[in-house]
């Protein structure tokens, strides 16, 4: 896999996406509504919500085990917003030159993840969540920065670029199912069956003797229109 091209395909799909979703002016950082747009502060959001899939509170659920999937579903999340900020600021070929050269960067240091604690694991997390809520200009050293930190998160989640691009790309399939299905409105519903739409996309991928975004979105519909 050719990690720049692939960089490459996944900023073209954020970018129809965020037209889809937001209107084709959306890196004024508003959308067609009139809406401010702020990826860094997603960012931190997606960040916060990845902690909590650890038990790091001390007061309660002590005996509680770290949700890693939930961990690298966030990421992915978060891998979206950063893409969308990385196009909002740089024309999309410096983009993916430097989100790609930001994961060759984040090879160092190695982390023992056998030997990090949970609370070691939240403050790697935390790094990428404190670049986040810098307001400085988005420089190509601030991006690089960022994407570093969010590689470091990856890696803390033995989530690996191939994962993270197959991922991205059912993902990008299930955010046009819910804009496509009344999720701006407010109408489309999230829990199929008792069942978050995400744990469904997950099922319904392992069944498929190999991925394709139309298959996916086709039986996507079809469990969709047999909850109504």
């Amino acid at each position: 896999m050719n990690i720049q091209d692939s960089i490459n395909e996944m900023l073209s799909m954020q970018n129809a996406l965020n037209e889809a979703t937001n209107g084709t002016d959306w890196r004024s950082g508003v959308t067609l509504l009139g809406k401010e747009i702020d990826w860094r502060r997603c960012i931190v959001m997606e960040s916060a919500e990845l902690i909590d899939s650890y038990p790091w509170k001390h007061w309660k659920s002590v005996d509680a085990q770290t949700d890693m999937e939930n961990v690298r579903v966030e990421l992915v999340d978060i891998w979206h917003f950063l893409l969308s900020l990385a196009l909002e600021h740089f024309e999309q070929e410096q983009a993916a030159e430097l989100l790609s050269k930001a994961l060759m960067d984040s090879g160092e240091p190695e982390f023992q993840l056998d030997k990090l604690t949970v609370i070691e694991q939240v403050r790697i997390h935390e790094m990428m969540m404190s670049i986040a809520l810098q307001r400085e200009t988005v420089s190509g050293e601030y991006l690089s920065a960022l994407a570093e930190a969010f590689f470091n998160s990856c890696k803390v989640a033995e989530l690996d670029f191939e994962q993270l691009y197959q991922i991205y790309m059912a993902k990008n399939v299930l955010n046009k199912f819910r804009q496509d299905h009344g999720y701006k409105e407010g109408t489309y519903i999230k829990e199929w069956n008792g069942k978050e739409d995400n744990v469904v996309m997950f099922e319904i991928i392992a069944r498929m003797p190999s991925f394709s975004g139309d298959e996916l979105y086709i039986s996507l519909k079809e469990t969709y229109t047999a909850l109504n």
